[in-house]
């Protein structure tokens, strides 16, 4: 272990100063899906930042995979009824499965080679991701969350510039990815691994009974992650199998705004968490419905700003961010803001649904949208083209929307 490794390991660090890097990196991590989707849209234009997109958006879904749910699961083992050897061996039955399922996907969509070898390399790039989520919540574990930003920060900053040297240099999507995963792989091999080789017994043991034990308690916080995950891929996947990839490519451009959407609105959320739960289970029913429509409140005024705001710039804003020319859709763009006004609406109702003890339902309400989206997917996008994508992503989210306030309402009128 280096000094640099000894220094950062037993400097004394303040709640303040975890956080604060734990949040910088997380925003870097959160920054990096459009910035490497303007690189690419600059440099080798829309055809191939179609190819990028598809590829991005199916390791998106096998990341999912990858995670397993097991990120809170681990957090939140304090006894350490499973050791870290038990976690390491599960992500690497975890990663294979995810760059076996890229392939399937892949073959489903009917990738022509160039895509598919895309795919399989993006696919292989995000195993880095997933042993970086495992490194993180041991760092998390042994109250070091800074090294998970500072490690963010190093690996995903690192691996940007990488990526748009090499494509500025090479013009070629495969190269700069496979130079970004080397940089990524590096990155995770010095400087996380010495921290998680003092931290904890690592070896890889197949103790089926744990790991089978494993993969059955995070398999809820699994499949509610990947089936949220495939509605957004839904309109994606028509696009691919239906249209060109340009169309891929301005769908990605002004979907990636109604994501941000939600993660913004979980900053200005989540620091209320607390304060509901408290109130639930004080059996306060008065104050609690005073804070959650207090935080209603604010993300409906959030939603309607973020609308007015991208229904006056929004175009302009993305025309000039990935330098391409978005005429003609507005109206698709304001509908998948719509939709992810609706999404942040839902996050706070599965917080809310959980505090209350219903999250088994809200896997049925997704699954329920899932279906409802993949049944109209077809009929939309042959009528419509772009726009029915676009409206097909919101039918799934206001399907959520009604069913977890239905069963919220009905929970709260039963609460004495």
């Amino acid at each position: 272990m280096t000094k640099i490794h000894k220094y950062l390991l037993n400097r004394e660090v303040s709640l303040k100063e975890n956080t604060l890097w734990f949040t910088m990196g997380t925003l870097c991590s959160s920054a990096t899906s459009v910035l490497l989707m303007v690189y690419v849209t600059h440099l080798l234009g829309v055809d191939e930042a179609g190819v990028y997109s598809i590829a991005y958006s199916i390791a998106q879904l096998m990341l999912t995979i990858g995670w397993f749910g097991t990120r809170q699961f681990q957090v939140s083992d304090v006894e350490e009824e499973y050791s870290f050897s038990d976690y390491f061996t599960m992500k690497i039955i975890t990663s294979c499965i995810a760059l076996l399922g890229g392939l399937i996907y892949a073959g489903m969509l009917h990738l022509n080679a160039h895509k598919f070898m895309i795919t399989f390399l993006y696919c292989s790039f995000i195993i880095c991701d997933i042993f970086a989520d495992l490194f993180s919540a041991r760092f998390q574990q042994e109250d070091r969350l800074y090294l998970s930003g500072i490690s963010y920060i190093l690996r995903i900053g690192g691996y940007n510039v990488i990526f748009l040297v090499s494509l500025f240099i090479f013009r070629s999507l495969f190269i700069s990815i496979l130079l970004a995963f080397i940089y990524s792989l590096v990155e995770l091999i010095l400087f996380d691994y010495p921290f998680i080789k003092r931290m904890s017994d690592l070896k890889v043991h197949f103790d089926i009974k744990k790991i089978m034990n494993l993969f059955k308690n995070c398999f809820p916080l699994f499949i509610s992650s990947f089936v949220s995950t495939f509605i957004v891929n839904i309109p994606k996947n028509a696009i691919e199998l239906n249209l060109s990839s340009s169309i891929q490519t301005y769908y990605n451009i002004i979907f990636m705004p109604s994501s941000i959407v939600n993660m913004f609105c979980m900053f200005i959320f989540v620091p209320m968490y607390t304060q509901i739960a408290k109130k639930w289970h004080e059996d306060d029913k008065k104050n609690f419905i005073k804070v959650v429509q207090k935080v209603f409140l604010i993300a409906i005024l959030f939603s309607v700003f973020v609308f007015v705001g991208c229904a006056l710039l929004g175009i302009p804003f993305l025309e000039i961010l990935y330098g391409v020319n978005l005429d003609g859709y507005k109206t698709p763009f304001l509908i998948l803001i719509g939709a992810g006004c609706l999404t942040s609406i839902n996050s706070i109702l599965s917080y809310i649904m959980t505090v209350m003890r219903k999250q088994q339902y809200i896997l049925y309400i997704y699954i329920v949208a899932l279906v409802v989206s993949q049944v109209c997917i077809q009929f939309l996008i042959t009528r419509f083209g772009f726009v029915g994508a676009s409206i097909d992503y919101l039918i799934g989210m206001l399907c959520i929307t009604m069913f977890m306030f239905v069963i919220f309402i009905k929970t709260l009128n039963q609460r004495k």
